[in-house]
Formats: C-alpha cells, structure tokens, sequence
C-alpha cells in the first residue's frame, strides 16, 4: 500500500475498526473511505456493489461482521449465521468484481473445530466439528476464509484472512467475556457491591490479544501476506479466565468474592492459537496483556464512574 492509496475499512465504529482506522492515520495514511452501518448496511448486496462503483477502493480491511458473547450466539444462531455470511460475503465478492488489489478478512479462532488440538496451527481449519456455541458465527467466518483461498486460486487475488482470539482494547464495551468481566468488576468497585459474577468455572483457557496489536499484524499482513493463505494473529500466551478475573480483582483493588456460576455457559475450554507462521514472517505483538488490561480497565472505570456520577 501507498500513503495515497484509497482504504476501504468495513466495522470503523468497532473496537477493532476503530482502532485500525488510528493505526492507519497513525501510519501516514490518509485517503481512508468508511461507512456507518446507517449509510450502508452491508447484508444488502446492490448496496454494497453500488458502493464498490462508485468509492472504488484500492485495498480493504474487513473487519465488521456479526459478533457478540455465547448467550446471544446461542439464543439466535439463524442471526449470526445468516447476517453474518451476508456481511463477509457482499463485501468479498465486491472487492473480487471491483478488482481490489488487496484485501485482509478478519476471521475468528472459532473457525476450527472444538477438539482441535492445543495451540491450533492453520493445519486444523476445516479438519472436524465447529464449536457448539458458535456455529452460525463460525460458519459465516469459516466462508470468507474460503471465498479469499477462492479468489487466489481463481484469480490470482491478494485475499488473505487473518484469524484471530480473543480481541480487546479501547472502547471495547460488549457482551464478550473480557469486557463483561471489566464491567463487572468496576461495577462492584464503584458500588460497593461484595460479590462479582463470572460465568462458568473459571477453567476456559483463551488467548487474548490486544486491538493496536490486531491493527498492527493487519497491515503486516496486507503487505507481506501470500493471497489465499490464512494466518493465526495470537499473543503467544493463554490464560485461564479464573487467572482473568483475579488479575483484575487486583487491578480494581475489589475485596469481596469471586462467584464462578456453574450454570452459565462458557463455550470452548481451551482456544489457544498457534502464531509461529506469522511470526515466521517478521511480525510478534507487543502489547503486555497486564498492561493492556490495566488501560481497558481505567477506561470502563471512568465510564462506570460517569454514570452513577461519582468520583474516582
């Protein structure tokens, strides 16, 4: 990419989106085109094509896609499934037919299936059953990986997919196990409440990965990606939520206890991906977790406080 070329980035209103778009401007770039949801709702496909025509975007980021915790993914699967394959694939076949020269597909560590061996390398995508909980979710991801492979095998595309754990960083308030724990924990802190819920065991392990780091590896791998691959964007590093919640039971200087509610869901029990093929190719993250976590936590902390307008 050049500093002038144009940039289309799909979710800019997200965590992530937003984030790259800072990255991006960060980074000298500055011809950058985006699109809230209510100037273009990307499960409409003429909406899409007529945006393509007429914005005819360089190289696109697409980040945005149908995303929320366990509970929502398996009360409406039709939803994630449906909305979500929609998303990915308006935006991919556009860029195909626009003839975009590059591309990078933002995909989920649920596209491999849930007894995948541990850490779980490229190699196990598509090799047995996807995760329970996730399966609309992880189908609509699992067809923009194969649409980019496609178009690589077909035409020769820059495609290439990116596929992450779990994601966290600034403005980050949704229903996903890190978030909800944040909220949770500056709530007690600022309520004086004694108990702080968290859902399951505590046993899951995940992989958490912060959002500049995300950014970073997207642009690393526009530009030194092989079209058609996918690649695993991990920390290196997992932990169990349990280690979560009490890392932030110190953070928060909370004193009450911890309530592992054994009849919550708590989907997957191990996702730690295996990173070496990217970071094969030059790129590691550098965000700490427990330096990430600190900042995403002060930035909950003074929402929370804003609220029940009370001082910190």
């Amino acid at each position: 990419m050049e500093k002038y070329s144009k940039i289309y980035v799909t979710g800019h209103t997200g965590m992530l989106g937003s984030t790259m778009i800072q990255k991006l401007v960060d980074s000298g770039y500055r011809n950058l085109v985006f699109r809230t949801h209510n100037e273009l709702d990307l499960t409409r496909q003429s909406d899409v094509e007529d945006f393509f025509h007429a914005e005819r975007p360089e190289y696109v980021f697409h980040i945005a896609a149908k995303t929320a915790g366990v509970m929502l993914n398996r009360k409406y699967p039709v939803e994630f499934l449906g909305d979500g394959t929609l998303i990915a694939v308006n935006v991919l076949q556009a860029a195909y037919q626009f003839k975009v020269k590059g591309l990078v597909f933002v995909s989920s560590a649920n596209i491999y299936p849930e007894d995948a061996p541990q850490p779980m390398t490229e190699e196990q995508f598509m090799k047995g059953k996807m995760p329970y909980y996730w399966s609309g979710y992880a189908l609509a991801k699992t067809v923009g990986v194969k649409f980019c492979e496609s178009a690589h095998i077909e035409a020769g595309k820059h495609f290439i997919s990116a596929v992450l754990p779990a994601v966290y960083g600034p403005h980050d308030f949704g229903s996903t196990v890190l978030p909800m724990l944040l909220d949770k924990f500056a709530n007690a802190v600022t309520k004086g409440e004694q108990v702080v819920e968290i859902w399951g065991t505590g046993k899951a392990r995940r992989d958490f990965i912060h959002s500049e780091d995300v950014a970073d590896a997207l642009i690393f791998l526009m530009e030194h990606g092989k079209g058609g691959q996918h690649y695993n964007v991990g920390s290196g590093k997992e932990r169990t939520i349990r280690e979560v919640a009490e890392f932030l039971q110190e953070v928060s200087g909370f004193t009450g206890k911890l309530f592992f509610d054994l009849t919550k869901p708590e989907s997957a029990n191990r996702q730690f991906l295996d990173a070496s093929k990217i970071n094969s190719l030059g790129w590691t993250p550098k965000i700490l977790f427990e330096e990430g976590v600190k900042r995403a936590y002060q930035e909950h902390l003074e929402k929370i406080c804003s609220v029940y307008k009370v001082g910190m």
